[in-house]
């Protein structure tokens, strides 16, 4: 009785582990909170933005460029300056 308590015990907090460190992915809808955002780095904005002008905006990746990424904890608001390139 007492190896098969350990043993759940142990799959329960490996579980548990597990899916605390598994990172999710970035998105601009409500799954993703600012505060999230905010600690995002720089490269996981980049490819967010980059990803969301693909998907929804029909620009292709290569004819973007991040100029510059400011965050506001404060007022908890990302600003993103993008150069559009033209085709």
């Amino acid at each position: 009785m007492n190896k098969i308590l350990k043993l759940l015990t142990i799959s329960f907090v490996l579980v548990t582990l597990f899916v605390s460190c598994s990172k999710k992915p970035l998105t601009l809808d409500n799954e993703t909170s600012m505060k999230t955002l905010l600690k995002a780095s720089d490269s996981e904005i980049t490819e967010l933005i980059k990803k969301e002008a693909n998907e929804k905006g029909n620009i292709p990746e290569k004819n973007l460029e991040v100029i510059y990424i400011l965050r506001d904890e404060k007022s908890q608001a990302i600003a993103v300056k993008l150069k559009i390139q033209e085709q």
